[in-house]
């Protein structure tokens, strides 16, 4: 005999019990024989019997759904996050629901509203917004929610690398290796804060890097924001006996550069050095193989999504998460 999906009343009578009995079969609870369940789960499955879930959350206020709010998936960096997240929140029985932002405020706002009106459990957010109007207005929906990236107060539980300990040592691992001359591409910095958006992470870098200049003693430091291709070229052959490096905020600077460079028949690392920050997975399909700063994505997804579903879970005194890396030597250096 075949069924089409069916509602617990017509699976009670089928079964001959009450709906109470069907619902503590199907949901696995205590005051049912064994083999009373067993019988209700078989007719369950010939039925094809499946629990509104909708009802059921609103009579308990639990989804199972947690929502992520990013910036893009233009960014490998972003799409490995936003998969670790899923994968972790699927192995806890939670779905999750994605909205990007796409680098606008009013987006965000706009996304973090939807999930709040779809009453997801919690929301792991990649934060543009920043300041005491933007957290008020967190706080009042009365969500768990985590931080990952950019950091908004110490309110949010947060999970991130520590970028500003992360960039000066970096720089202390290039004067290791014999360079002198370190040039930080940091593309549309002023032009992101001015904005007004939440730029606490790539900030942080910046900090970092400075620190790192004054501490190995290397002279003037040297930002450029606009990547422009004859500054970079003249700054690479430039014949002054130093070394030089450029430090990348992150992949995607790093890897325009590299193609600038090879355009112009500058050689990397003979001729100057490259490194980046994020080791993206594309990184492993390139000759020579980018330096890169390997920020464990995977483990930052997993640690925002556990903590977020300990919070959901009522755990109190959740702590902010600092995630341990590394720097995945290439052939750019």
């Amino acid at each position: 005999m075949i069924f089409i999906s069916c509602t617990i009343k017509e699976l009670a009578k089928a079964c001959g019990v009450s709906e109470g009995t069907v619902d503590r079969a199907v949901n696995n609870r205590s005051g049912i024989k064994e083999s009373t369940k067993k019988r209700i789960l078989e007719m369950a499955e010939q039925m094809d019997y499946r629990p509104n879930h909708l009802a059921k959350s609103l009579a308990t206020g639990i989804t199972k759904t947690l929502g992520i709010v990013s910036v893009d998936l233009s960014n490998n960096f972003f799409a490995l996050l936003v998969e670790s997240i899923e994968q972790t929140a699927r192995e806890h029985g939670y779905f999750v629901n994605l909205a990007l932002s796409h680098n606008d405020p009013e987006k965000e706002m706009e996304a973090i509203r939807y999930m709040a009106e779809r009453r997801v459990d919690g929301i792991i957010l990649f934060p543009l917004g920043k300041g005491a109007q933007f957290s008020s207005f967190l706080k009042k929906l009365n969500i768990p929610i985590v931080t990952i990236y950019n950091r908004i107060e110490c309110d949010f539980v947060h999970v991130d690398v520590d970028c500003r300990l992360i960039m000066r040592n970096v720089v202390s691992y290039l004067a290791g290796k014999g360079y002198n001359e370190m040039i930080y591409i940091d593309p549309h910095f002023q032009n992101m804060k001015s904005r007004g958006i939440n730029v606490f992470s790539i900030e942080q870098r910046r900090i970092g890097y400075l620190e790192g200049i004054d501490h190995e003693k290397l002279g003037e430091s040297n930002i450029l924001e606009d990547m422009d291709e004859k500054q970079l070229v003249d700054i690479a052959k430039r014949k002054d006996g130093k070394r030089k490096v450029f430090i990348c905020r992150n992949d995607t600077p790093a890897v325009r550069l590299m193609t600038i460079f090879r355009k112009n028949n500058i050689k990397v690392p003979e001729d100057v050095g490259i490194i980046g920050f994020d080791n993206i997975a594309i990184l492993d399909n390139m000759s020579p193989r980018l330096t890169s700063v390997d920020c464990n994505i995977k483990t930052t997804g997993r640690k925002a999504t556990t903590n977020l579903i300990r919070m959901i879970n009522g755990e109190k005194d959740i702590r902010d998460c600092v995630v341990d890396y590394n720097i995945v030597e290439g052939e750019t250096l």
